[in-house]
């Protein structure tokens, strides 16, 4: 088998990048030849491995369009037998576009349709209804989630689709954490400043929460100033730190007592993995993918519904005596092991596309 990916970017290597470099260098462990194309930014020293080229353009969602020409190029002159795989809708349109009219199809690896992406992010709902028109639809589509699967079948009956979790790195069983000071609560989020991460949410959620607990949010984005905004007008300030982007967040994870995670939209959950192999418990809302992840592979509770007074009331059982025990680490930690260690996930793309 010879896989050839289109991916948009592989810098900052996290997330949906990580699992691009994850995936590829298992798919080579078992035997089929993989090689990749970045539309934009350059290659990190940490794929060097790899066989990779780049076409050096920029961010602008002009890029889009800047791109097809020389993927046209560079994936009609692949040989026949090797399938394109296009991450995400900034992968498959130019990818859709670049192939048009030619004999040659493509794989779209997705990550980005959820409900709540469409209804809030414009460029999502623009990239996806190109994606349905019948000269760029893929001949299949591996989500990464369930949610993610439906969302597809939603917006374009009759697409085939099969679900694929992204691989996650094997790490060592690591056993929860007791909260340690009780006048302290000390709750962390981890997620750039973004509509859909909803922040607000966790903040409106702590001031239903005794003045015992503390929020420590790591990030930055375009909802900075909202969300300073909010922590004051809630009279906040003296139990809210904003960090900023910060390089890593293990040490914040291993200063916890809990992960809280507010948004309405994630694909997969890198960061609530993170937690879990930090021995860390999540609290976040009931929505798609989140669900399949927590407490199946993540320990943690979802909140009743998405109001802040249910995330408060589901960050209180994390706190006391709904806090998960050593028993429900290791049995997320062995579902983790099993069925998201990228040599499993990598055999299910080769099953998926032979």
């Amino acid at each position: 088998m010879r896989l050839h990916f289109v991916l948009p970017q592989v810098e900052p290597l996290y997330g949906m990048e990580l699992a691009a470099a994850l995936l590829m260098r298992d798919l080579v462990a078992q035997g089929v030849e993989v090689s990749a194309t970045v539309v934009s930014g350059s290659v990190p020293p940490a794929m060097q491995d790899l066989t990779v080229d780049t076409l050096g353009l920029g961010t602008r969602i002009t890029r889009l369009m800047e791109a097809v020409p020389p993927l046209r190029r560079r994936l009609r002159d692949l040989p026949s037998d090797v399938q394109i795989v296009a991450s995400g809708l900034w992968g498959s349109v130019p990818v859709g576009a670049a192939l048009a009219g030619s004999a040659r199809t493509y794989v779209a690896w997705e990550h980005s349709i959820l409900p709540e992406r469409l209804r809030i992010d414009g460029r999502v709902r623009t990239l996806a209804r190109l994606v349905r028109t019948r000269g760029l639809r893929p001949r299949l589509v591996v989500a990464v989630s369930e949610g993610v699967a439906r969302s597809v079948r939603q917006l374009a009956p009759g697409q085939p689709v099969t679900t694929i979790a992204n691989p996650v790195p094997n790490r060592p069983f690591v056993a929860p954490r007791a909260v340690v000071n009780r006048d302290r609560m000390r709750l962390l989020t981890t997620a750039a400043f973004r509509p859909y991460k909803n922040h607000s949410c966790a903040l409106e959620a702590l001031a239903l929460l005794p003045a015992t607990y503390h929020l420590t949010l790591a990030g930055d984005g375009e909802e900075r100033q909202l969300l300073h905004d909010k922590a004051r007008d809630l009279g906040l300030s003296d139990r809210v730190t904003f960090l900023g982007r910060v390089p890593g967040v293990a040490g914040l994870l291993n200063e916890a007592d809990v992960l809280v995670h507010p948004s309405r939209a994630e694909t997969f959950g890198f960061s609530l993995v993170e937690a879990a192999e930090a021995g860390l418990p999540v609290a976040a809302l009931p929505v798609p993918a989140l669900d399949e992840m927590i407490p199946t592979f993540v320990p943690g509770t979802l909140a009743t519904d998405t109001t802040p007074p249910a995330l408060a009331a589901a960050i209180v059982r994390l706190t006391g005596d709904e806090r998960p025990t050593v028993a429900d680490f290791e049995r997320a930690w062995r579902a983790r092991s099993a069925n998201l260690d990228p040599a499993e996930v990598s055999r299910r793309w080769v099953v998926a596309l032979s």
